[in-house]
């Protein structure tokens, strides 16, 4: 009798603290992550105020005038980019002269802003291509490590 009462308390006090761990893990599981953008997804997006805003993929950005460049890029050092000069990008959705910022937001959420007057001295700053199909680098040569957004996902013209 003594050894059935203490298996009905520890069942007692397991299946409610197994049920809260369960709830718990269910709540803070996270949501199913979106796939990982391929070489023919949409990746990059150009909008705000553009009169042409543009979806690319890695596709379509090696589509158009793609350039190699060697820039020091901060905490790495000197190394060869090979990608879209963002005057091109600027140029193929036709960014409004009343544009005075551009906001780079990565797909981790990240995102650093550069003046538009700035932007336009920069003749080397580009949207580059990595080892990750789909996956970019904002390389902004001469510009702060912050402006260097890894993960690239929108280039937005405020």
């Amino acid at each position: 009798m003594k050894f059935n009462r203490t298996i009905l308390i520890v069942l007692s006090l397991f299946v409610p603290a197994s049920m809260m761990l369960s709830a718990c893990q269910s709540a803070a599981a996270p949501t199913a992550a979106p796939a990982a953008p391929s070489a023919s997804g949409s990746a990059l997006a150009v909008t705000g105020l553009a009169d042409k805003p543009l979806t690319l993929s890695e596709k379509d950005l090696r589509a158009m005038t793609v350039a190699t460049i060697t820039a020091d890029q901060p905490k790495v050092g000197s190394a060869s980019f090979t990608g879209v000069r963002i005057s091109d990008l600027m140029k193929a959705a036709s960014v409004q002269a009343a544009a005075a910022t551009l906001v780079l937001t990565g797909s981790d959420g990240y995102s650093a802003q550069i003046d538009m007057a700035t932007l336009k001295a920069c003749a080397d700053c580009m949207v580059a291509f990595t080892d990750t199909p789909g996956t970019f680098l904002a390389v902004m040569p001469g510009q702060a490590g912050k402006l260097w957004v890894k993960g690239v996902a929108k280039l937005d013209f405020k």
